[in-house]
């Protein structure tokens, strides 16, 4: 049970991410910027710009967060969020959309804060080991007013017939969620930071390098992660592709969020019954399944059903992989390390957008499936299998006592390393 302190803060913090997550413009942001564009490639060009755009900002937001705080960076996040959402409804040019989205990248930099100061508001309380189960509930309320914003949008779509407007309205909304984040405390926690930038930024290249698991997790947010996000953009364009309306397609994704909410309102006790190699291998098994059953179903209707195991690996993979990442991490390096995940993420889509847009446009639509799908697959098997040689091997092999060797004697200095050797790290 949280101190009454911590759960106000908790729950504003749950008020925060439903203001900026009922976003009504979510099925048609895609459809917008590519009825004003030529190709499918000119389409990932322009969101490839917001990728590199956070590939600039990342790293010294991370620093930042870290150094200054999490409500301000937070703040920050949202302010450039609406002013992002607002350019996307005013642009009708790639050079706009374009300036548009490194506007918008800039917000998404900062959010990366957004973790950290949950987890941090726990740990201050001393209940951070149940931050899988708090994240996930914030994962669910996400979701929930994703789906309430996108059902919302369909509605406001079918009165109106103009997709823009979504987008102004979208940016008005999420002023909200600046004026709620405005009224957060910064967690009582001591930071203890590096003397300059740089040594900040070396000493987390030295963590991501030497700590346990902290480099595969940030791998399985980019080789998973990153299909999956090229999975979001296209979605509206594969379920137009499958003969749907625009009010279906809003219908559709809030169904889908719906599911995914309800999975992701267990994500704590998913991962305390599976553990961490067993939940990362079921979000393996199920992504790589959906996208290849998309490429052998083709046109058929049905085929948006893979959409659903697809949405719920989607909400989950984020909200579990910074719970793991975050348990093994420090105040002062949490956001700085969290950004060289979030940079490798960002490096990997800027290279993975643009193939997926010119194999679509060379193509067809139907061949993205398997191209995530072997994506997906390949790069998580590896993953997995080095998650079971390094950081929990199976099977598990206790060592013998040295007291049950019959060969000689033992030293009480190599008894003691024995035991020294059996403490977790």
């Amino acid at each position: 049970m949280l101190p009454p302190e911590a759960a106000a803060r908790v729950r504003r913090f749950y008020v925060y991410q439903g203001a900026s997550s009922f976003a009504i413009w979510i099925p048609f942001w895609a459809l917008w910027i590519r009825g004003n564009l030529a190709s499918d490639f000119e389409f990932t060009l322009v969101d490839v710009a917001f990728w590199v755009g956070l590939l600039v900002f990342q790293l010294p937001v991370g620093v930042i967060a870290d150094r200054y705080g999490r409500k301000r960076t937070i703040v920050l996040s949202e302010a450039f969020r609406s002013a992002g959402i607002l350019g996307y409804g005013l642009a009708t040019t790639f050079p706009l959309f374009v300036a548009a989205n490194i506007v918008w990248s800039l917000g998404a930099a900062f959010s990366i804060g957004t973790s950290s100061y949950l987890y941090e508001t726990l740990l201050a309380a001393g209940h951070e080991s149940e931050f899988p189960r708090y994240i996930g509930r914030n994962t669910m309320i996400q979701l929930l007013s994703n789906a309430s914003g996108s059902f919302a949008g369909g509605l406001f779509v079918q009165a109106v017939h103009d997709l823009r407007l979504t987008l102004f309205v979208g940016a008005g909304l999420n002023v909200l969620a600046v004026l709620v984040a405005l009224r957060f405390s910064e967690p009582r926690i001591e930071r203890m930071t590096e003397p300059t930038y740089a040594q900040q930024l070396l000493q987390g290249l030295r963590v991501v390098r030497r700590r346990e698991g902290v480099a595969l997790l940030i791998g399985l947010e980019v080789f998973l992660g990153v299909t999956l996000y090229v999975m979001a953009i296209y979605r509206p364009l594969y379920l137009r592709f499958l003969g749907l309306t625009d009010a279906q397609i809003a219908l559709s994704i809030s169904g889908f969020l719906v599911v995914a909410a309800a999975w992701s309102a267990f994500a704590g006790r998913i991962s305390r019954v599976l553990g961490e190699f067993g939940t990362i291998a079921l979000m393996v098994v199920m992504a790589s399944a959906s996208f290849f059953g998309l490429y052998g179903v083709g046109s058929f209707p049905g085929a948006v059903l893979f959409q659903v195991p697809i949405y719920v690996v989607w909400s989950l993979q984020p909200a579990l992989t910074t719970a793991y990442l975050n348990r093994r991490l420090e105040p002062g390096q949490r956001a700085t390390v969290l950004s060289m995940g979030a940079f490798a993420y960002t490096l990997a889509l800027v290279i993975l957008e643009p193939t997926a847009g010119l194999l679509t446009t060379a193509t067809g639509l139907l061949n993205l499936g398997l191209f995530l799908g072997v994506l997906t697959f390949l790069p998580c098997a590896y993953i997995l299998a080095r998650w079971r040689t390094t950081v929990a091997p199976w099977p598990e092999v206790t060592p013998l006592p040295s007291r049950l060797i019959a060969s000689g004697r033992v030293s009480r200095f190599h008894r003691l390393l024995e035991r020294m050797s059996r403490l977790r790290p």
